[in-house]
């Protein structure tokens, strides 16, 4: 039966019988395009406004992150969601690592999950899609074909007074966290944290675009305590530089807080400064268009499926942070 929705999804798999099965589930609500391959993809969202791409990871020819990050360039209204299992550990740090996934989504799928997402990711397109010409509204202003037009994203201006963007930077190791403090405090205002009170206080008192933070954070689960920060701080852009090189975390980073790179230690200083710099470029564009963030316009047009991802713990870090900002004003 035909559908009448104006929402266009693509799904990607090299297996008929996958495709098969995620049609089935959407047809009757979107208008579903398929490909068994990235170049097929990546020629459907070239000539089609495609809302949501829903990307199986493992494919002969290109893997699905980075059809994702090509799509991205294309189409950056397009939301990106891969379907991926626990073991692909070095696809799920390329992806997290080039930005390109709202949502990872491990093999087998539970059937609710993935409507929610999907459903999530709609909403999200189309609030996003403000921000973007169309494809007939590029044809009818410029007559440049809309497969021409590739996204970069803009370099955000700094602050008016010029002051120091704020670096908030959360070690445990004392001796790490002053050496980096010395290493970066030349270029941003550093706020530094040995632990989460610090952190706490820092976060309250200062104006921080990026944290660069561990996820040992002692006994406290880390994952917590960030969703926790993304909740309260929608803005800031979050950095992760630990030991941990863990499959199931970087999934929950992402699609509990959004994370912008996973950096493993030890981490050279140059790729370290250079995703800084890029972070707080992020972060800037984040202040003039909000709507880019979409952690934040998914906390807006999406809460239902936000809500489900907290925990009790992420709830009661959440509080204390409300009461941090309480205290001192922030």
């Amino acid at each position: 039966m035909a559908t009448e929705s104006n929402i266009n999804i693509l799904l990607v798999d090299d297996e008929p019988l996958v495709l098969q099965s995620l049609s089935a589930t959407f047809r009757r609500q979107y208008n579903i395009f398929t490909a068994t391959n990235g170049k097929d993809a990546i020629e459907i969202v070239r000539q089609n406004h495609i809302h949501v791409v829903l990307s199986d990871q493992r494919m002969p020819g290109m893997l699905g992150h980075e059809v994702l990050r090509v799509i991205k360039t294309i189409s950056p209204s397009t939301i990106r969601i891969l379907l991926t299992g626990y073991s692909d550990l070095d696809a799920i740090m390329n992806s997290v690592n080039s930005g390109e996934v709202f949502r990872f989504l491990t093999k087998p799928w539970k059937i609710d999950q993935l409507r929610d997402t999907v459903s999530a990711a709609v909403e999200i397109a189309q609030k996003v899609g403000q921000l973007y010409p169309s494809k007939a509204d590029i044809m009818r202003t410029s007559g440049v074909e809309p497969a021409e037009i590739i996204d970069q994203e803009e370099e955000a201006p700094p602050p008016a007074n010029a002051q120091k963007e704020g670096l908030l930077i959360v070690e445990f190791n004392k001796e790490q966290l002053n050496t980096m403090v010395q290493v970066f405090g030349k270029k941003y205002q550093v706020y530094p944290a040995s632990s989460i009170s610090e952190a706490f206080d820092q976060l309250s008192k200062n104006e921080i675009y990026v944290m660069l933070t561990d996820l040992n954070l002692n006994s406290e689960d880390g994952i917590d305590f960030l969703h926790a920060v993304k909740q309260e701080y929608p803005n800031i852009v979050i950095i992760l530089l630990t030991q941990v090189r863990d499959a199931l975390l970087a999934i929950k980073s992402i699609n509990e807080f959004q994370v912008y790179r996973y950096h493993v230690k030890p981490c050279a200083v140059e790729d370290l400064d250079k995703t800084i710099q890029s972070a707080m470029n992020r972060a800037r564009t984040y202040r003039v268009q909000p709507l880019k963030n979409v952690a934040y316009v998914a906390k807006e047009v999406a809460p239902q499926l936000v809500e489900k991802e907290v925990s009790q713990k992420t709830n009661w870090w959440r509080e204390k942070l409300r009461s941090a900002k309480k205290l001192f004003g922030g």
